[in-house]
């Protein structure tokens, strides 16, 4: 029998408000009006459709410059277990809120760089299914990808920021400068490339020094990547934790006046232990009417064969993985909340069933790499550690209305 997905009761919309929110903010710096900067980040751009978010809006201190800090892999329970080794992180004002379904890097990135959620936005989960390529990863295969504005469908907001009179600035490793994803999501910024986390922070604070209407996007990946290899656990990603909070330590001390800064995360991590990463193509009776399998380990998309039937096969899966995992088909998520609203070809990317473990366990598969297999560090599921990120706040935002203007904003998008 298969197990009732959960409700998403938050599907990452504060995470894809801040970015707006940050323009707004900015916005009033430069004489224009917030609540049409807000709707102007939205599709259809309406400025009656957050009109209700105007008294929020009135709230926000009128910054000169907004940076965000996005942290791959930094978790709110991940930053809380190691804080003090984060004190200056920790000391800020911040809240928990909830990261996008799938919890997966492609997906939360594009959130918080278009304002959209992956039902719109189309970058649905890790490997998903393009219509003339088969079932592609959304970091890394772009090359036959000719129509990339179809593919990402939602406009990133550095384009609109430079409509406004600001800088758009993305920061991060000179390696990411170029390619399918930075094209995708970073549209419309100024990219400058520092190799290490403390050259990348030394970046924006010469940027800021300039006194320009700077919309910075700073990006971190190292805690992320270490993750991965050994574990959030591990002490080389305690020190890398570190870096992070020397580097913002020192940024905020060099803040100009009227700056704001916040700190955010795409997703948090779990660690997987060995015995717990089960092969989900090794029984080829349960796997009968899958073509192909998508996503990742923490939450796979089934692609099936022509003609099966996808309540069917979800409730095999269900039958056999039992309380491991949530088992559900593509329209029972989509019903739950899990991607926000969600366009019926944007629908199509996805596997007519969807598996994720629960726990700290992974569903592997033969086909995987060496390194796949061996991955400590994982995310892309439901659990608690991996939706929880922070939203914590610095410089001129500390001690603001700016995480309740974002929930208000988040809000108005239902």
């Amino acid at each position: 029998m298969v197990l009732m997905l959960p409700i998403a009761t938050d599907n990452g919309a504060r995470l894809a408000a801040i970015l707006p929110t940050g323009i707004a903010a900015l916005s009033r710096r430069l004489g224009f009006d917030a609540v049409d900067a807000l709707a102007r980040s939205r599709p259809g751009g309406v400025a009656s459709d957050v009109e209700n978010t105007r008294g929020a809006l009135a709230a926000l201190p009128e910054i000169s410059a907004f940076v965000l800090v996005v942290v791959d892999g930094l978790g709110h329970a991940n930053l809380q277990a190691r804080r003090g080794h984060a004190r200056t992180l920790a000391s800020l004002p911040a809240r928990r809120i909830e990261t996008v379904i799938p919890t997966t890097t492609g997906a939360a990135l594009t959130s918080l760089t278009t304002g959209a959620l992956p039902g719109e936005h189309g970058l649905i989960g890790y490997r998903i299914r393009h219509p003339e390529l088969g079932v592609v990863s959304t970091l890394k295969d772009w090359g036959g990808i000719a129509d990339r504005a179809a593919w990402q469908r939602s406009r990133p907001l550095f384009r609109l920021a430079a409509e406004l009179g600001m800088r758009p600035i993305a920061i991060g490793r000179p390696a990411h400068a170029a390619g399918g994803l930075t094209e995708a999501i970073l549209g419309g910024a100024e990219y400058h490339g520092g190799q290490t986390i403390a050259e990348r922070f030394e970046i924006a604070a010469g940027l800021l020094s300039t006194g320009e209407p700077v919309l910075a996007y700073l990006y971190v990946d190292e805690l992320d990547k270490v993750a991965h290899s050994e574990g959030w656990q591990s002490d080389r990603w305690v020190r890398r934790l570190e870096q992070l909070d020397e580097a913002l330590d020192g940024l905020l001390r060099r803040l100009p006046a009227g700056v704001g800064v916040a700190v955010t995360a795409d997703h948090g991590i779990v660690d997987v232990p060995e015995h717990r990463r089960l092969m989900l193509d090794a029984d080829e009776a349960l796997a009968t009417d899958v073509r192909e399998f998508g996503g990742e380990p923490r939450m796979r998309s089934l692609y099936l064969h022509p003609g099966a039937d996808p309540e069917t096969v979800a409730a095999r899966f269900a039958e056999s993985l039992g309380r491991r995992a949530w088992v559900g088909t593509r329209m029972e998520a989509i019903s739950a909340g899990w991607f926000g609203r969600t366009a019926p070809e944007v629908a199509e990317r996805l596997g007519e069933v969807l598996v994720t473990p629960r726990g700290e366990s992974a569903l592997t598969l033969t086909t995987d790499s060496e390194q796949s297999l061996a991955m400590v560090g994982q995310h892309g599921g439901l659990s608690p550690e991996e939706r929880g990120v922070p939203l914590a706040l610095g410089g001129s935002l500390a001690g603001s209305a700016f995480a309740s203007t974002v929930a208000a904003v988040a809000a108005s998008a239902d």
